[in-house]
């Protein structure tokens, strides 16, 4: 028996057929089997000699992050379906940037702070063997400047700890009277004509209305710097980030938690361990051959750091990264998908670990306009782009800082802001710059990209989420991540859930 009929009998008791010409050699694989014979000359096959290898999996996922990562563990491990992730970034994990001092080995993370303990977070974590305890907040002094003139404020009174605490307490019983249609996900948000009034309110307004602002300051540090207009965003879009779970932990109803290590990065790290040869990481999708429910999903991608071409034939594509027109350009999106995801707005975000030996220790310097003086809250927002703070982390000469801006704001433009707010810090003389000058030394520096999803009143209203909701499944495709759910690791995995339900169902038909 030759070659070509033992490979015809071995597809023939698989139920697959692959069409042979004589200057074409196969791949075949089943389910989590991969056989390279060789390449072909037919579309997406290469040229000439040239290899590539076809993997088979149950799904395919797009992006590593939280989201992507959860979902390739869960469908593994729990659901019995094989998985690919495909990952753009050496490591998975998306936000969650830790930096390892290269001589103590202490970490110190810039992205993902913490993860707030509900569903079955804790043991997520346990599984992988990532031991837990609760967050202890940063003890640093704040010092609130104006980075924009590097002068302290010296007439600033921030809310007092029960004003703060009662406006948290009554953005609570609001939040929580939305809670059946903001989470988990979309899948219960009301039609256009039933849209409560307040969720399409700018936050400015929201705020005035429920008599918030002395809870303005820490909706901003907390998480609003991942908005570049938090105050004019809808509230609908601000409750996405600042859900009911985080005000719980604010006030002590709920617990964060973070690794023993104080490594967030630890649990990617043994995820991308775990799932082996399933994670292709610094790997991008390139082209689509195929897209629909019937016939699966077929993908070109190609590892970046070694040009290798790999082609992915999956049953199911899960999408976990941000839908932005970058990222979804190699799917060969329809002309309904395209017009709805290309609806989104987004903001960006960098993040970084810097030090420089005239940055004070045990102080957070956090930027906020002069116009927040004596307490005039709604305005301790800096106009974007802007670079939120120098953090430094206890007992460490490093500091932590945040650059947001709008979908525009570069990797080159933070960096810049962030430096330019470093002379002004200089200028305003809160910090006495070495002798030489020395610039800030950047020992981290880590793009969020886009992020903050959302869109315009006028889209919700004519049916934005319905019409983001009816792309779930289609053409073999599902969704997840921060574009369909609450913005926050935690939160993010039980959305996730539900649409792994889903689509496990419509796997197995």
């Amino acid at each position: 028996m030759n070659l070509r009929q033992g490979l015809g009998l071995f597809i023939v008791s698989c139920h697959l057929v692959v069409k042979m010409r004589s200057t074409v050699l196969a791949t075949v694989a089943l389910s989590g089997f991969v056989l390279t014979l060789a390449d072909g000359k037919g579309k997406g096959k290469g040229k000439g000699n040239d290899r590539i290898r076809t993997i088979y999996k149950d799904v395919a996922i797009i992006g590593g992050g939280a989201s992507g990562s959860y979902s390739a563990v869960r469908l593994r491990e729990d659901y019995n379906v094989s998985v690919v992730v495909i990952e753009k970034n050496s490591n998975l994990g998306g936000h969650v940037n830790t930096f390892i001092d290269p001589v103590t080995g202490r970490g110190f993370d810039c992205g993902v702070q913490n993860w707030i303990e509900i569903g079955g977070a804790r043991a997520f974590f346990e599984r992988f063997g990532v031991e837990m305890q609760p967050n202890v907040r940063s003890t640093a002094e704040t010092v609130s400047i104006d980075f924009t003139n590097g002068e302290k404020l010296t007439n600033y009174s921030p809310p007092s700890a029960s004003d703060r605490t009662a406006a948290l307490q009554r953005y609570l019983e609001v939040a929580e009277s939305f809670l059946p249609v903001l989470e988990p996900g979309w899948w219960t948000f009301p039609l256009p004509q039933d849209i409560p009034a307040d969720l399409l309110l700018p936050f400015r307004d929201f705020v005035a209305k429920y008599n918030l602002t002395a809870a303005v300051p820490m909706f901003h540090a907390t998480t609003g710097f991942g908005i570049h207009d938090m105050m004019g965003h809808l509230t609908v879009w601000f409750m996405r980030s600042f859900n009911v779970n985080l005000v719980r932990v604010l006030l002590g109803i709920e617990t964060s938690i973070v690794p023993v290590s104080r490594k967030n990065q630890d649990l990617y790290d043994r995820i991308l361990t775990s799932l082996g040869a399933d994670a292709l990481t610094s790997t991008t999708v390139i082209s689509t051959e195929e897209r629909s429910s019937r016939k699966g999903v077929t993908l070109i991608v190609r590892n970046s750091a070694t040009g290798v071409k790999t082609r992915i034939v999956a049953k199911r594509l899960l999408y976990t990264a941000i839908p932005s027109e970058a990222n979804t350009s190699p799917l060969d999106l329809d002309r309904e998908e395209r017009s709805t995801l290309g609806e989104f707005n987004y903001s960006a975000s960098y993040v970084g670990v810097v030090s420089h030996p005239s940055l004070p220790l045990n102080k957070s310097l956090v930027n906020v306009p002069a116009s927040a003086q004596p307490a005039n809250w709604p305005e301790a927002i800096p106009d974007y782009p802007y670079n939120t703070r120098f953090e430094n982390y206890a007992d460490s000469s490093y500091f932590r800082l945040i650059a947001v801006g709008d979908q525009t704001f570069t990797a080159a433009q933070a960096k810049k802001v962030i430096e330019d707010s470093f002379d002004k810090l200089v200028e305003g003389g809160v910090v006495n710059q070495t002798s030489p000058a020395q610039r800030l030394t950047f020992h981290m520096f880590e793009p969020h990209g886009l992020v903050s999803a959302y869109v315009t009143k006028e889209k919700l209203e004519g049916g934005f989420i319905q019409r983001l909701n009816g792309l779930q499944g289609r053409r073999g495709t599902w969704y997840t991540g921060a574009s369909w759910g609450v913005h926050l690791s935690t939160s993010l995995w039980i959305f996730t859930d539900t649409v792994l339900e889903r689509l496990v169902g419509d796997l197995r038909g």
